[in-house]
Order: C-alpha cells, then sequence, then structure tokens
C-alpha cells in the first residue's frame, strides 16, 4: 500500500489526500493548528465559475471532491468604481460559490476534512512537522511561502440581504479592491492590496465608510482577521519525493485571488502523479500553466488601469448581457495576452517569475 504525508489540511491538501485514500493509498494529514480551517475566521470566499464552461462544482466533483459542503451561488454582482457610481453584473448561470472558511462546523476546511476522514484519512492535529522529517512521499501544502499581497477585513452580523458588492480604488485598495459579501444575516468586509500594505487597515477603515455611503451600513463586528497571498514561478513545484502544491508553491490567481481552484487542482494533479507517476511539473504546465499567465498578465493590465481606468473597467463589466462571458476572457491566454507576457514577466520583477520556464 502507498504511504503519503500531507502538511496542511487546507483545501490542497485535502483534495490530494481525498483522491489518494479513495485510490487505496494510506494517508496521514499533519495539521499544526488544532482542528481544519484555524488559519481563518469564518470569513467568506468563493469559487469562481466562469473559467470553465463546465460548472464549478462538476469540476470540483470530477477531481473527487463532492461538493457536499454549504455554499451559496449568486447571479449578480454589484460593482462600483472610485465615484461610487455602481454597475450590476449579471449572469444566467451562477457567477461565484461562496463558502466560508474558518473552523466553525459548516465551513469548506471542517466540510473537506470530514471527506477525507470517511475515506480513511488519518489526522494529526497540533503537529508542526517539516517535509525533510517525513520519509516517503510528501505533498506539502502548508499555505503561503511568500507575500504578493494582503487581505485584511472584519466578519460581522447584518440584517442586510444577501449580496456581493465589490469597489475598485486606488483611496480603498491600492492596485486591488474592496468587497462586501452578505450571506444569511453574516458579513465579510475587507480590502484587497497588492502594494502599501502598511496602509491595509486604513484602508480597511476608508472601505467601510464607502460601504456605508452606499446603503452598507448594519454590521455588528464579530473580529477582525489578516490574510496573504503567494504568487511565484520561482520556487520548486517538486523536489525528490516531495510536491509542492497551492500556495505552498506560489499557486495563485495573481489578478484578484480567486486562486480556490487553483488548490483544489494542484492538489488532484500532486495525487495523479504520485498514483501514475507522471511527472507533477508537467501535468501543472499543462493544466495551469496558461491561467497562471493570464492572470499574470492581467495583473499588468490592472495594475496600469488607476481611477479613471478603474471607472471604464466597471462600465464594461456592467454592460448588459452575460458577464460571466466577459470575466473568461479576463481570464484566458488569449493572443494579446500571449503578446504582453514578456513584458509582464519583465515589469512584475525576477522574484516573481524569474523561473516561470521551467517551473510554470
Amino acid at each position: 500500500m502507498t504511504s503519503v504525508s500531507v502538511i496542511g489540511a487546507g483545501p490542497a491538501g485535502l483534495a490530494a489526500a481525498i483522491q489518494l485514500a479513495r485510490r487505496g493509498a494510506h494517508v496521514t494529514v499533519y495539521e499544526q493548528h488544532r482542528t481544519a480551517g484555524s488559519r481563518f475566521h469564518g470569513d467568506f470566499q468563493a469559487i469562481e465559475n466562469w473559467t470553465t464552461d463546465e460548472d464549478a462544482l462538476i469540476w470540483l466533483e470530477r477531481l473527487g471532491v463532492v461538493a457536499d459542503f454549504p455554499y451559496l451561488s449568486t447571479h449578480r454582482l454589484t460593482l462600483a468604481d472610485p465615484t461610487l457610481a455602481q454597475r450590476v453584473a449579471r449572469s444566467d448561470r451562477p457567477l461565484l460559490y461562496l463558502v466560508k472558511r474558518g473552523p466553525e462546523a459548516d465551513s469548506l476546511d471542517r466540510c473537506l476534512a470530514a471527506q477525507a476522514a470517511a475515506c480513511g484519512v488519518e489526522f494529526r492535529y497540533g503537529c508542526r512537522v517539516r517535509p525533510d522529517e517525513l520519509e516517503g512521499q510528501v505533498i506539502v501544502a502548508a499555505g503561503p511561502r511568500g507575500t504578493q499581497g494582503v487581505v485584511v477585513g472584519v466578519v460581522a452580523g447584518t440584517s442586510h440581504p444577501d449580496q456581493v458588492v465589490a469597489i475598485a480604488s486606488e483611496r480603498l485598495a491600492p492596485r486591488g479592491y474592496a468587497y462586501c459579501v452578505i450571506w444569511s444575516g453574516r458579513a465579510t468586509i475587507a480590502t484587497v492590496l497588492v502594494r502599501d500594505y502598511r496602509q491595509a487597515w486604513v484602508c480597511l477603515a476608508a472601505a467601510r465608510r464607502a460601504f456605508a455611503t452606499m446603503g452598507l451600513y448594519d454590521f455588528q463586528p464579530m473580529c477582525r482577521f489578516g490574510g496573504r497571498a503567494h504568487i511565484s514561478m520561482t520556487g520548486p513545484l517538486a523536489a525528490g519525493s516531495r510536491f509542492y502544491v497551492g500556495e505552498a508553491a506560489g499557486l495563485q490567481d495573481y489578478l484578484f485571488g480567486f486562486g480556490l481552484r487553483y488548490a483544489f487542482l494542484s492538489g488532484h494533479l500532486a495525487a495523479r502523479a504520485i498514483l501514475t507517476g507522471e511527472r507533477y511539473e508537467g501535468l501543472v504546465a499543462r493544466y495551469l500553466r496558461g491561467p497562471l499567465r493570464a492572470g499574470i498578465v492581467g495583473r499588468l493590465l490592472y495594475n496600469g488601469l488607476r481611477d479613471a481606468g478603474y471607472r471604464r473597467f466597471v462600465q464594461w463589466l456592467g454592460r448588459p448581457g452575460d458577464v460571466r462571458e466577459r470575466a473568461n476572457r479576463i481570464y484566458t491566454l488569449n493572443p494579446l495576452y500571449r503578446l504582453l507576457w514578456p513584458l509582464a514577466r519583465l515589469a512584475l520583477g525576477p522574484r516573481l517569475l524569474a523561473d516561470a520556464q521551467q517551473t510554470v
């Protein structure tokens, strides 16, 4: 029987563990926290549903993960520009599947852990280990190792109806965006930055005032949270019998941070490599190189928009018709993006992209 150790009980590690256990492997998951999801605080995140024509939940089940966790599908997104002028982007199909992250029983993390345990995966919580301390094949899913973006926010109770609202503004989120997600009387209000990290909490306070101006003011704060994003094409994907997945490998959406698909897929690919003997780096290049590069080129373009460009961007996304098609165009490595790829490599710095040809 194949024995595999997984470091980290997040979506990437658990996606790998579930697939391996279902194929008969003995899997042990090492998690430094007391339970799955302890790194989060009940905040809402989203699985995007526009990068594939296949529905994201069907896609996920094809990877071996059953969508038995609570989720809320949303078909509309309210977008505001720096002046707080609003447009509503709509789709006939779900745009996003909202999920809760954290240690609560109904979170994505805990539900995935329960699914893994039902498959026979062994968990060792409160156990911090290094890859070189473990024998045999090891999947490293220990979360971000660097910082190319930060998010800070609050989780709050609210009487407002379910909705998703985002604001693009240099004042509220330099090169990023602020967002408010409301689901069943609970809200996540946050700001995402890819620069000026020390101003994050100041930007969040400004974002909360902006949402109040838009009529979203009834919040009873429960807790604050903060996190970081690691995007890299320089770190190892594999080293001997070790496989790096999710943000431990820098596999994340650099444009808007919709990285849950990257996590699930990279975990699935690492498990596949172990089960079939295929080269993990080759699988990542085949299935993730295009989306990664599209996100990086998209980040280059978004960085150049500033407030005047954000206004036009919001107007374009809010045009009549299905916004899902426009979102798909943003995330597709089209001929223009291929042309801009060398410029993106140069402009976004060697620390992020130096080994792109070799690793991604």
